[in-house]
């Protein structure tokens, strides 16, 4: 269980992964049956939800609704004991039991509208099944792996190497200069959506470095003090975002335009409209933040508070 509140969305696990439990078969397929056991339904990486949230069913179900050989991840035992597992569903809902139950929703979606600790839940859910998908066959010696340990482990049967989930490092930093900020966007985000910059961590670099080399690359601007803000677990497919404030040495931008379409300089008061629903520029441009549940919001929003 966290120690510390984390602000951004799909962080604050709630459960005990009880990582001591995954190379127990008999425990896992006791608990998957037990009474009290929970189990959320994937398919294509979208959970299965109604108009009030996740659909939990029994753990027992899971033959039923997916067959026995689905794939199926053990996420943890909550304060009062229950397991909770999640099934990826293949077969078509339209012809199971919960096609009138409620539907597969797109976790983007669900996220903006779920319940801190489903969106967590589910967050680690999407994370385990995307590697998943991504791995299945050996990186040593190509031959087809198999999961075991409640899903947080590929085998190869053939070279006998271990394949253990992982995350991408990604920094995301707010530039600011002053009482200004720099967001950009690009060509894909809705039209006048404005964000943070990010970029991945590459191998040999800190952090502060690797945000230094992201914002001269993408705008051009020269980093000269980094801060942490914060971290959060982003399923989109299994990054750990680590958010920074960059404070800059000027304003003066070069755009790369493969990676940043535009990129613009807000006020603290226009970025404070930005995240409040959006606001309309002293030119008529009208721009708007991503939604709270992405960290580029709350990067913003803890830089608009200073001030």
């Amino acid at each position: 269980m966290p120690l510390l509140r984390n602000p951004n969305a799909f962080a604050d696990y709630p459960l005990d992964k009880a990582g001591f439990r995954r190379r127990d078969s008999e425990w896992l397929a006791d608990a998957l049956a037990h009474e009290a056991s929970q189990l959320a339904l994937l398919r294509n990486l979208n959970p299965f939800c109604n108009e009030e949230g996740v659909v939990w069913f029994a753990g027992a179900a899971r033959d039923a609704l997916c067959g026995p050989e689905a794939n199926t991840i053990f996420l943890g035992v909550d304060n009062d004991g229950r397991p909770y597992f999640a099934a990826e569903m293949t077969r078509d809902p339209a012809e199971s039991i919960v096609a009138d139950m409620g539907a597969f929703e797109d976790m983007r979606a669900a996220a903006a509208r779920l319940a801190d600790r489903e969106t967590a839940i589910l967050g680690c859910a999407r994370a385990l099944y995307e590697w998943h998908g991504r791995h299945s066959h050996c990186s040593n010696c190509g031959a087809a792996t198999f999961i075991t340990d409640g899903g947080w482990r590929r085998q190869c049967p053939a070279c006998k190497a271990e394949h253990f989930p992982k995350v991408d490092p990604v920094v995301i930093m707010l530039p600011v200069l002053g009482d200004r900020c720099c967001l950009g966007r690009q060509a894909r985000f809705p039209r006048g959506m404005y964000s943070a910059l990010a970029g991945f961590v590459e191998p040999g670099e800190s952090l502060e470095e690797a945000c230094a080399r992201e914002v001269k690359e993408e705008v051009g601007l020269d980093t000269i003090d980094v801060r942490y803000h914060s971290t959060q677990p982003w399923p989109f497919p299994h990054s750990l975002m680590i958010g920074l404030i960059a404070e800059v040495s000027s304003d003066e931008l070069t755009l790369d335009q493969d990676e940043i379409d535009e990129a613009i300089w807000l006020t603290r008061d226009e970025a404070r409209a930005a995240i409040s629903g959006g606001g309309t520029l002293a030119d008529g441009r009208r721009v708007f933040a991503p939604p709270p549940f992405a960290i580029a919001h709350q990067l913003i929003k803890a830089w608009v508070n200073e001030g």
